[in-house]
């Protein structure tokens, strides 16, 4: 399952030097969203649940310059603790081999900047 996690600059830079990172919560399909938004591929489910994590991430910024930071990770169905409406908690610790990139959410835009994995350390002092 692919989860968005919004998370700070700050927590991502101490993610990025760890490759380990506990989470409270991260958007993602769950069986409830799914099922709100029947007349929706799995395609456009991920899409909402990327918009969404990226405007919760906004309020993460640490200026408003910069972006709003969403990473993506692929969840296997044991790590998933919780399910909510529209999010998951997990039970264990998310490594850095499940991310699958960095999303990048910018103040007014519908649309998410898409960055690979090996991507992130060499932009990263270009999001604070």
């Amino acid at each position: 399952m692919r989860a968005y996690l919004p998370i700070s600059h700050k927590d991502l830079e101490a993610f990025v030097l760890s490759k380990c990172i506990d989470i409270d919560e991260a958007f993602a399909p769950t069986q409830g969203f799914v099922a709100a938004n029947v007349d929706c591929d799995e395609e456009e489910l991920e899409y909402l649940l990327s918009i969404a994590a990226g405007e919760e991430a906004l309020d993460l910024r640490l200026s408003e310059k910069a972006p709003g930071i969403v990473l993506a990770f692929e969840i296997s169905d044991e790590q998933i603790a919780e399910s909510y409406e529209d999010s998951i908690t997990v039970n264990a610790a998310l490594a850095w081999d499940q991310l699958q990139c960095a999303l990048l959410a910018f103040q007014g835009d519908d649309e998410l900047v898409w960055f690979a994995t090996q991507e992130i350390e060499i932009h990263l002092g270009e999001w604070k």
